[in-house]
């Protein structure tokens, strides 16, 4: 059997076997209504369900961003994986065994170099955490650990370690394992400069060993004990297996509080989320210090829609905190501020307070909006023309986002007596804003992938395509009679093109078209389209009828733009003296003609 029709088989057991409703729901709150289900979509915010599952023809579709697909598109968007890797993370959850394959040497080289590096990042964790707890060595480490109110508790639930105040202790160490040290400089472990003398590019700090959800160790972060000359922070450089973007420090540690306590709290740096650790507040996870991206966001929304953020109070940690937001509630979050006072963060925060205390902050966590309109107020002149107009360009955005007319109204008065502009201003501001936006970008999912609330064209034309696609796409020979009518590359939408050209290749080829093989085939944008198509409903007392119509509908549109370029073609060899505009002609009026039995 061939490589191919193996992983065709496979392919085909996966998804016969799996329940798109039941793997839906596991991620999303679904509600019957007729034939299909209905919820709030995961991969953009909104408060009003837009997003609905129908089983029996194995698809999903967002009526607002326009994700749609199968099983398999669903599952690649929430976890944020290639659609193939989907089809094997489905197949785990199902026992069905994954066929091997014969890999290229580049997929080979890939695959062990990661392996070796995971390797030695596990090594290397090893390493630093015997140094800290096992040597006179670590006498440092564990002193300012003892400063941090760390305890032997937490330092070994974390892994902690402490790297020597020597040139090149781990290098020697691993060069007399036997480790190259071409992979040790690959792993950003060792410097090696030119004259070829390596050394250790930690030294003298305290080790952090960073790990993805899994709990394999893919980096290191290292703060600096005594030199003031030095970063303060030092991070492992970015390899094939650490990159800042999609990890999220201490998740791994703090997935079951999250899914439990059913929120989280993202704070900026590994020092405050072991010491929220080390009191008890499981559900914390660090950003590493970076800004928060797309790729954190979706890995805490596998475990729950609700997000606190717990930054540091000062300017710095305000502003990451009002990108961070505009990042996690785009991405469909349900979103907190949680506010330290005194300008402290959370680490000196709990170990002045205690536990009991931050709790008490997280009860008084401010909504998104809130928190966005204290910001802007705070942050603006509100007393000059220039820093009222400032506020409100800040603020129409925020406002017009708010979906309940109730809570909306209670910001304007707000807004108004704060900025002593008059509430009616504010309304018809808003009301121009609301009309000149044509449409609002938010994040999805995975990864880079950003999702648009557009909004749906329900013309005509369009209507017609997605019945004629849907029709053909389940009853026999349709397509023949719909591509007699009107070629598939004439087709007004392109969208529709691309899918009814895919569907006319396959039919010429002898082979079915297929949830499964229009994702291989099509377009991200058009298989989007075609999910939309198939469970698109058009109530209609004649289906005949009604078929015949939409064929009409862009059959007209077809002969009409023919009429228009030969028309147009006739005028300008009329003008140049060329008499093949007479042909030109005819053709227009046999067009006309044709436009006219219609």
């Amino acid at each position: 059997m061939s490589t191919t029709s193996v992983h065709d088989d496979f392919v085909e057991r996966v998804r016969s076997s799996s329940d798109i409703l039941a793997v839906i729901s596991s991620y999303v709150h679904l509600k019957k209504k007729g034939n299909r289900y209905w919820g709030c979509c995961p991969f953009h915010n909104e408060k009003t369900p837009s997003f609905s599952v129908v089983p029996q023809q194995g698809f999903f579709y967002c009526f607002g961003c326009h994700a749609g697909g199968n099983v398999f598109k669903f599952l690649s968007l929430i976890e944020n994986v290639s659609y193939y890797e989907a089809i094997k993370l489905q197949a785990q959850r199902l026992n069905i065994p994954i066929p091997t394959y014969r890999k290229n040497a580049h997929e080979l080289a890939e695959e062990q170099e990661r392996n070796d590096l995971l390797k030695i990042h596990e090594l290397a964790g090893s390493f630093f955490h015997n140094c800290l707890t096992k040597t006179a060595l670590g006498a440092p480490g564990r002193e300012y650990f003892a400063t941090r109110q760390i305890n032997s508790n937490i330092i070994e639930q974390f892994k902690l370690g402490y790297a020597p105040n020597l040139w090149d202790k781990l290098y020697t160490s691993f060069i007399k394992r036997g480790i190259p040290k071409e992979l040790l400089a690959k792993s950003g472990l060792v410097t090696i400069k030119d004259s070829g003398k390596a050394y250790d590019r930690f030294r003298n700090r305290v080790i952090i060993p960073i790990a993805d959800e899994h709990g394999h160790i893919t980096g290191f972060g290292g703060r600096v004990i005594t030199n003031a000359d030095s970063p303060k922070y030092l991070n492992s450089p970015e390899t094939i297996i650490f990159n800042k973007r999609y990890l999220l420090f201490g998740l791994d540690q703090a997935q079951k509080a999250i899914k439990k306590q059913n929120f989280a709290i993202v704070v900026e740096g590994y020092m405050d989320a072991i010491s929220l650790h080390s009191y008890g507040i499981t559900n914390a996870v660090a950003s590493l210090g970076t800004a928060f991206t797309v790729q954190q966001c979706r890995k805490i929304l596998r475990f729950s829609p609700n997000i606190y953020f717990c930054y540091d109070s000062d300017n710095a940690g305000q502003n990451a905190t009002m990108r961070a937001l505009a990042i996690a509630s785009s991405s469909g979050a349900n979103v907190r501020v949680i506010s330290i006072p005194d300008g402290k963060d959370p680490d000196e925060f709990v170990k002045k307070h205690g536990a009991k205390a931050f709790y008490t902050l997280i009860d008084k966590a401010l909504p998104l909006m809130e928190f966005q309109l204290q910001y802007v107020l705070k942050n603006t002149n509100g007393n000059t023309l220039e820093g009222k107009l400032s506020a409100i360009n800040q603020l129409m955005p925020l406002l017009a986002n708010i979906s309940n007319a109730v809570e909306r109204n209670e910001y304007i008065i707000r807004i108004s007596n704060v900025l002593g502009i008059d509430e009616g201003v504010i309304r018809s501001d808003l009301q121009r804003q609301s009309s000149f936006k044509n449409y609002t970008e938010v994040n999805s999912l995975p990864g880079s992938n950003t999702r648009k609330i557009i909004p749906d064209k329900k013309d005509a034309l369009t209507l017609a395509g997605r019945y004629l696609i849907k029709k053909s796409w389940y009853e026999q020979g349709v397509l023949d009679y719909v591509l007699s009518v009107i070629p598939a590359t004439e087709f007004p939408n392109k969208l529709h093109s691309e899918i009814l050209s895919y569907m006319s290749k396959n039919n010429q080829d002898n082979l079915a078209f297929t949830d499964i093989d229009a994702a291989e085939k099509l377009s991200e944008e058009a298989y989007s389209e075609l999910s939309h198509c198939l469970v698109e409903e058009i109530s209609t007392t004649d289906d005949v009828q009604f078929t015949e119509d939409c064929l009409k509908r862009l059959r007209r549109y077809y002969l009409n733009n023919n009429y228009e370029k030969h028309r147009l073609l006739a005028d300008q060899l009329q003008r140049n003296g060329d008499s093949r505009f007479l042909d030109e002609l005819k053709i227009t009026q046999q067009l006309r003609t044709q436009m006219d039995n219609l």
